[in-house]
């Protein structure tokens, strides 16, 4: 994608734009900024459309200048979440309180928030001045700013102002629109575009950021390099972000906090690497890594020693207490480890598990492999278990650091690594503190 029809500009990465305007930001445009403390408190936040729940009972508290990234699947609740905090919808029951004060009823433009959308909803109309002037030209808007002439003539005069002109230019100059700022959005690039729409939310000098997956619309390299220059952005505004997203590598790259959510229902809260470390349950397990967690059915177990597929497996003596109290419920365990703890080994080979290679993906620096192991019954299935259909077995992955060459149907062994195990419960999906 290209960033610029103009040569001056092809210098200007999504990266390096946003790494000029955080600068500026916090050198020009924040010189008279007010003292913003903007944390987030949902009190029992729901939110129904009809008989459908999209946001069910969700209570959060995130200190000023943190990072929260909204995750889940599509259809979960959380762009619903982000459009109560911004004033478009209101909550059906629940508190919602941005830094310290309940905005249940308070309109929409005067939270003091600036909403970055997916779409980056600019006004295709206006040129990118005017887009970018537009924030602060509402500010001072007039009720008879609606008479035909008199309101156009006075949002000229506000624009030319040196207050908004000069907080314009800045933008402008830091974000690299500087030769853009008379074309209009539909004849801008998508990168172009998504700078934009990042220049109007700067502008407006807001105690709060929201942003529905803006990086949606860019390819894949400057979606990497962008989250690293959103962060540095972050940090040097020291503002409260809030971000919807339902890609894993965004929300634990750019979150100094995650709240993973599914059906409308808080899954589980904490740092992203709580999330990855310790899931509150299979569905965060499955949902956050690429590839997911493996579940495997605990077969046996005895003190101190777990059993998959007949195969010992000897768990940390920091578990041996633990694992005595759970016994008589051997039936009810699953065994959750990541794929980069799966290690291949001949078939055979003592202490692991008989398997097939059912697919191979090589990445250049490591190699995901899918297993279906000899033993059926060990695999935990994402389809019902109570069918017994084992065409609905979910392979298992082994993350290898190098390039390998295997085919599907060679058989391996797979040993796993006792050190980065977890316990799940089957019936309720719940993870086993240990």
């Amino acid at each position: 994608m290209s960033l610029s029809s103009s040569s001056s500009l092809r210098r200007h990465s999504v990266a390096h734009v946003l790494s000029e305007g955080a600068r500026y930001s916090s050198a020009v445009l924040h010189s008279n900024k007010r003292a913003h403390m903007a944390s987030v408190v949902l009190d029992k936040v729901t939110k129904r459309f009809g008989s459908i729940v999209a946001v069910d009972n969700v209570d959060l508290s995130v200190a000023h200048g943190e990072f929260l990234v909204l995750l889940g699947p599509s259809g979960c609740g959380k762009s619903t979440l982000l459009r109560m905090l911004a004033g478009l919808e209101s909550p059906t029951s629940g508190r919602v309180v941005v830094g310290g004060e309940v905005m249940n009823s308070v309109d929409a433009r005067a939270r003091d928030v600036a909403f970055v959308f997916q779409s980056y909803a600019l006004y295709p109309h206006m040129t990118v001045r005017r887009n970018l002037s537009f924030p602060l030209i509402m500010r001072q808007f007039k009720p008879w700013y609606h008479i035909p002439g008199i309101g156009a003539l006075q949002r000229r005069r506000l624009e030319k102002t040196p207050e908004i002109a000069g907080k314009v230019e800045a933008v402008a100059a830091s974000l690299g629109l500087e030769q853009l700022l008379d074309r209009r959005p539909g004849t801008l690039s998508g990168g172009q575009r998504q700078r934009v729409a990042v220049g109007r939310a700067i502008v407006r000098d807001p105690k709060l950021f929201l942003m529905d997956e803006p990086l949606s619309n860019l390819d894949a390299n400057l979606r990497v390099q962008t989250r690293t220059e959103l962060s540095r952005l972050h940090r040097n505004l020291n503002t409260t972000f809030v971000y919807v997203t339902h890609d894993q590598t965004e929300a634990l790259s750019l979150g100094t906090s995650v709240l993973v959510l599914n059906h409308g229902r808080v899954q589980q809260f904490g740092s992203p690497r709580e999330i990855f470390n310790s899931p509150a349950n299979v569905f965060v397990a499955r949902f956050i890594g690429s590839p997911p967690m493996n579940l495997l059915h605990v077969s046996r177990l005895d003190a101190g020693e777990l059993y998959v597929s007949g195969i010992r497996i000897e768990a940390p003596s920091v578990w041996e207490a633990k694992l005595r109290s759970v016994r008589d419920s051997v039936d009810d365990l699953l065994l959750g480890i990541r794929p980069d703890a799966v290690h291949l080994t001949e078939p055979g080979s003592a202490g692991s598990l008989a398997a097939r290679v059912v697919g191979v993906e090589n990445t250049g620096i490591d190699t995901v492999v899918a297993l279906e192991l000899a033993d059926k019954k060990a695999h935990w299935r994402a389809a019902s278990e109570s069918t017994g259909d084992t065409k609905g077995l979910d392979p298992i992955y082994a993350r290898v650091p190098t390039y390998l060459e295997l085919k599907p149907d060679e058989n391996v062994g797979c040993k796993l690594n006792v050190s980065s195990i977890t316990l799940f419960r089957r019936s309720t999906g719940e993870r086993v503190a240990i």
